[in-house]
């Protein structure tokens, strides 16, 4: 009984402090060399709590993010993203081509607010 207890408790406090879901929004930009264009992409995330930026990957000269048609954040480094706030609604995130590539990435890991 006493380890049971003992169990459950750890679960308690696994659950209600060290569990957060974690969500990533990744965005794209191509160069389209035969219509002379970009090309962005990306898969939209829609949150229903305020989420904090927790990290930021990829190979890009900078990003921004979108909050449906609107830009609502602009970053030239990947790292001064980390602990931007982002308030419930549904984002984009698209890259900045590097000079000379044809191809960027951006990848955002998201946290809900402890």
């Amino acid at each position: 009984m006493k380890q049971s207890a003992i169990l459950f408790t750890f679960f308690l406090i696994i659950f209600f402090f060290g569990y957060s879901q974690a969500i990533v929004l990744k965005g794209t930009q191509t160069v389209n060399a035969d219509k002379n264009s970009q090309v962005l992409t990306c898969v939209p995330i829609k949150i229903t709590k305020s989420m904090k930026i927790t990290a930021v990957d990829g190979n890009c000269l900078g990003f921004w993010i979108q909050k449906g048609s609107v830009t609502v954040h602009k970053y030239t480094n990947l790292e001064d993203a980390v602990g931007t706030v982002l308030t419930p609604g549904t984002y984009y995130v698209y890259p900045n081509i590097k000079k000379g590539l044809k191809k960027a990435d951006v990848s955002v890991t998201i946290k809900a607010l402890v």
